[in-house]
């Protein structure tokens, strides 16, 4: 099963990262965003991670596509630039993209630490080998990674609270103004069967 799903995972040429002076190559970049996809996948439910694998339009694969344009450009940084305003940008997705679905606080920010198992398995059989500074510097990055994801899951409870307080006091309004409007109802008098009688 996990060699269908690594094996269905392809990179859409528009969102490859583009190199950067000190990149390492597109190949080996590419093989590092592979895996680090593959293992975040692997913590969905069996079912689903062949289809959130499959490349097409983001409206048929939203999930999907979210998780792979965001690995793909954090890959990109890991071995580029680093631009931590593109990087936070970036894991803000993932994050907010996995605290409405069905994972523990933990597993929200886990996708980062999938990195390190990503470019550990990729780097033992790249040939040439990666250089053991491009590995110090990349792995210096990924643990860069954690409290940014760390802060943006914060954040993120932070707003979804906020939005849970304001739909409660939304419903707490609407009651209000439905007991205001009936109780300014006037009242209904005797009826003519009711006026008949004491007539």
């Amino acid at each position: 099963r996990r060699r269908r799903v690594d094996s269905a995972v392809t990179m859409d040429p528009g969102t490859t990262p583009v190199a950067a002076p000190d990149s390492a190559p597109a190949e080996l970049r590419d093989l590092v965003a592979r895996e680090w996809l593959a293992s975040t996948l692997r913590t969905y439910p069996a079912q689903a991670q062949e289809a959130l694998a499959g490349t097409g339009s983001p409206f048929r694969n939203p999930v999907g596509s979210v998780l792979r344009d965001a690995l793909v450009g954090l890959t990109g940084e890991l071995f580029g630039g680093f631009d931590r305003p593109r990087v936070r940008a970036l894991v803000d997705r993932v994050v907010r993209l996995r605290a409405v679905q069905d994972f523990t606080p933990s597993e929200v920010t886990g996708f980062v630490s999938f990195a390190r198992g990503a470019v550990t398995r990729v780097a033992a059989t790249a040939r040439p080998p990666v250089p053991p500074d491009t590995l110090e510097r990349v792995r210096a990055r990924i643990e860069a990674l954690a409290p940014i994801a760390d802060d943006c899951a914060s954040r993120c409870r932070d707003d979804l609270r906020a939005i849970a307080e304001r739909a409660a006091r939304r419903r707490v309004f609407l009651v209000d103004r439905m007991q205001a409007r009936v109780s300014r109802r006037p009242a209904a008098g005797p009826s003519a069967a009711t006026r008949g009688q004491t007539s």
